[in-house]
């Protein structure tokens, strides 16, 4: 993680609910623990015992929950309406031999039953932050009682004295919590979260997503079957969780969107054969019958990945794949039909991958990295998905990527995804290797076609003027002397990676791994990786060009 700064802090609770910003969006807040968990917690702050640090993320004033979410909302639950966690009786119980004394002491002559009913009406009343601290709620109830009590409690150091005894078995005495403040690329997040959340069930693995999109929204109505699905899954986590108003809570987003996807690609009954590995996990029979679902495989999140990888070739990159969504202001209508074609074609090509599977003699590999690759290989070989514009198309199958995608037998006799090759280092390779196979379109009067090789020949305009070449070498060469002859910034952007490992330019000629460049040219001071297809360099020359902020536009 780059930029980044960790904070060490201890707050009282008190502090912690009542002076930070805490953001909790409408989706995390329909979710809570369980009574019973919730009691466990609030047990071990009563007996002093610590309940682990709390995880934020701090930004603009505003400090989001990325570990601890769920002992944040027991505490202030609790401590606002007390009765909601902890029974009456239960309270009572740690209470009457001091009330009992409190009574002898002051000369007090009440019936037991009276004085009780007293303290559970306004134990049961409490329901804001801190409110059982205020003389004047348990005052006004006591007024409100018998006249014998009202009478005897017209003395406020006795209605102090009370409050006294039963706000000391409310209020948590060892209150100090440790703090972990973050600060830095948001773009860190999900794996900071994954890394420090060793108890995530359901989605809770995703939460600090929700947290970052809340203002992501999308159109239901070009989503529907999407929408349906999540509400399913929602229903489904009952059993884990007591969901609060769930059906109606907050509007349809991006995450809710990408949660319902989850839900539709595990229940495809066959999905196991591209998911061939131990985190898709296979529901029993019984679960199913009990929780009367369609949903055959259990998995919190494939579909984060299978986007990311989609958009961003990488799987890992989920908050710059929905960040590129909405970064140019584009309208919620445009962002949800591209989503709902995108939806589409995903669950179309799992059941492709799953046919052509189960047709082969092998079968996948024990890694999620190979069924993202075979699931992204067969997608690009039928789909153009301009991420730019928004736009997805179907183009005349490529042959070259399908078969790579699909040549299981290469894949485990070369020991794909397996042992060394495991590692998601080897899968970005894979991907970037996948995706210098795809053939560039772009949209011209109304139709796709092919931009940048003309019968092997690389094509590119830079303001204005077309440059041509036969091989990458001469192409780069070209294009960068022209670059840094035009004057452009090529310095500020050095080095220029174009995957996890991989630099397009440097001045070393040397990867981020340290390994040299295996096809290296020179242009002035600067070092340049050709080692690429041609449709792979075209695309990352492009993409590096516009980083420049130079005119630069694919040749028809």
């Amino acid at each position: 993680m780059e930029n980044k700064e960790f904070v060490l802090d201890q707050v009282t609770i008190k502090k912690l609910l009542t002076i930070y910003k805490l953001v909790i969006p409408d989706f995390q807040r329909s979710f809570v623990w369980k009574k019973q968990k919730k009691q466990q917690l609030l047990e071990s702050l009563f007996r002093g015992f610590p309940i682990g640090a709390i995880t934020l993320y701090e930004d603009g004033g505003a400090y989001y929950i990325i570990d601890g979410l769920q002992r944040i909302n027991t505490l202030n639950q609790y401590l606002s309406s007390p009765s909601s966690v902890i029974r009456f009786d239960d309270f009572y119980e740690k209470i009457e031999d001091c009330i009992d004394e409190f009574m002898r002491e002051n000369g007090i002559v009440l019936y037991d039953k009276h004085m009780r009913q007293c303290i559970k009406t306004w134990y049961e009343k409490l329901n804001k932050l801190y409110e059982f601290e205020k003389v004047s709620v348990l005052n006004s109830v006591l007024m409100s009682s018998t006249k014998e009590i009202a009478e005897v409690f017209k003395d406020l150091t006795k209605v102090e004295e009370l409050l006294d005894i039963a706000k000391g078995k409310i209020e948590i005495v060892h209150d100090d919590v440790a703090l972990i403040i973050y600060r830095g690329c948001k773009e860190d997040l999900p794996d900071l979260f994954r890394n420090i959340n060793t108890g995530s069930i359901a989605l809770s693995q995703y939460e600090i997503l929700q947290s970052m999109w809340i203002n992501n929204i999308l159109d239901k109505e070009f989503l529907q079957e999407t929408y349906e699905a999540f509400n399913k899954e929602l229903e489904l986590i009952r059993d884990r969780y007591e969901i609060q108003a769930v059906m109606s809570s907050g509007k349809f987003d991006i995450f809710k969107n990408i949660v319902g996807l989850n839900h539709e690609i595990c229940c495809k009954k066959n999905a196991n054969f591209l998911f061939h590995f131990s985190a898709f996990r296979e529901l029993p029979n019984s679960d199913k019958e009990k929780k009367n679902t369609d949903k055959y495989f259990d998995n919190d999140g494939i579909a984060f990945e299978i986007y990311s990888t989609l958009l961003i070739h990488s799987p890992n990159k989920i908050v710059k794949a929905v960040d590129s969504l909405y970064k140019n202001g584009e309208n919620i209508t445009k962002i949800s039909k591209f989503l709902c074609e995108l939806n589409h074609i995903i669950l179309l090509s799992i059941d492709d991958a799953v046919r052509e599977i189960q047709r082969q003699e092998y079968s996948m590999s024990d890694s999620k990295y190979h069924s993202l690759y075979v699931l992204a290989g067969i997608i690009w070989s039928r789909y153009n998905i301009d991420l730019k514009n928004l736009i997805i198309n179907e183009i005349p199958l490529n042959e070259k990527i399908y078969n790579e995608s699909l040549n299981l037998e290469k894949h485990i006799m070369e020991k794909w995804f397996m042992d060394e090759k495991r590692q998601i280092s080897f899968f970005n390779i894979k991907l970037e290797e996948l995706a210098g196979l795809q053939t560039v379109y772009i949209t011209d009067s109304g139709k796709v076609v092919e931009a940048g090789i003309y019968d092997g020949i690389l094509a590119i305009k830079i303001n204005g003027e077309i440059i041509m070449e036969n091989t990458v070498k001469a192409f780069y060469r070209t294009i960068f002397k022209k670059l840094i002859k035009m004057g452009a910034p090529v310095g500020d952007y050095i080095p220029y990676a174009t995957g996890k490992k991989r630099y397009l330019i440097n001045k070393t000629g040397k990867h981020i791994n340290e390994e040299p460049f295996v096809s290296p040219i020179c242009v002035g001071e600067y070092y340049i990786e050709t080692h690429k297809s041609k449709r792979g360099a075209t695309r990352d020359i492009y993409n590096f060009i516009k980083k420049l902020g130079v005119d630069v536009e694919y040749v028809k």
